[in-house]
């Protein structure tokens, strides 16, 4: 309602205006010019030559003065389409957005198709890519679908594995909550896990060379040989975690006080 008493009012300033601009225009050809130069003292002293040339003067000024006026204006309704247009294009793109992310979800719940699901993680990668603001919503969805997904023995699914990848490969603005999830096995090199809830977390043989753990709860979690070689743990919570037989390098960083020899750690660093 108010977008709309605007618009109103937009238009109707716009024909008081050019109705404005009609009449200085007849006018500046009318007796506009010589009314205006009876307002100078030295019009007294014109000769009637001089009167002719200095109402031509006047006259060519006002013109002048229109056209710097429609100038303006044509540069302000250009300005202003130009708002609008910017204005549908981001309404457009998110229009397009919502769907593809209704569409990527609806297929990642298709449990008898493995193409649509792989297709579904793609296409939130992809969004993730194009739209930052979605980005917290595609962590919590991708988060549920590798928890769910996840069987309770044997090898990781391959689209939960193609949504691990996705979730490890990039920051995200929230922490990634795998809490609880059975990733035995993980291949996960270099994975960006700043933050993550990995309560619980069943890591157990994973790889995890490089990989960026900084803040990271692993309270209760499993790593029991898993390969920590240059991961960075540093302010990671560690509490309960079980790290026997896991393996560290030199480049390997711990918490603060965490010493990996009086937990079970191979570690090739000096205890």
């Amino acid at each position: 309602m108010r977008a709309a008493v605007l618009r109103a009012l937009g238009w109707t300033l716009i024909g008081l205006v050019a109705a404005a601009l009609v009449v200085l225009v007849v006018a500046a050809f009318g007796p506009l010019p010589a009314r205006l130069l009876k307002f100078s003292p030295a019009a007294a002293r014109l000769s009637a030559n001089e009167h002719i040339l200095a109402e031509g003067a006047i006259r060519t000024a006002l013109l002048q003065a229109v056209g710097g006026i429609l100038l303006v204006f044509g540069a302000v309704t250009a300005w202003r389409q130009m708002l609008i247009a910017r204005g549908q294009q981001r309404l457009g793109r998110r229009v397009a957005v919502t769907e593809a992310f209704a569409k990527a979800v609806e297929q990642l719940a298709k449990d008898d198709a493995l193409a649509l699901r792989l297709g579904g993680v793609y296409a939130l990668d992809r969004i993730a890519d194009d739209d930052p603001t979605e980005r917290r919503r595609i962590a919590q969805i991708l988060s549920a679908f590798v928890r769910d997904g996840a069987p309770a023995s044997g090898a990781l699914p391959r689209d939960v594995r193609t949504a691990l990848e996705v979730l490890t490969k990039r920051d995200w603005s929230v922490g990634i909550d795998l809490a609880g999830a059975r990733l035995a096995g993980a291949s996960l090199p270099a994975a960006r896990l700043t933050d993550a809830v990995l309560t619980g977390t069943d890591l157990s043989g994973a790889t995890l060379r490089g990989a960026i753990l900084r803040g990271a709860d692993l309270s209760g979690a499993d790593l029991r040989r898993a390969d920590l070689s240059g991961a960075d743990l540093r302010t990671a919570t560690l509490t309960g975690a079980h790290l026997s037989a896991a393996r560290a390098t030199a480049s390997t960083r711990w918490p603060d006080g965490f010493v990996p020899a009086e937990n079970g750690i191979q570690s090739d660093r000096p205890a």
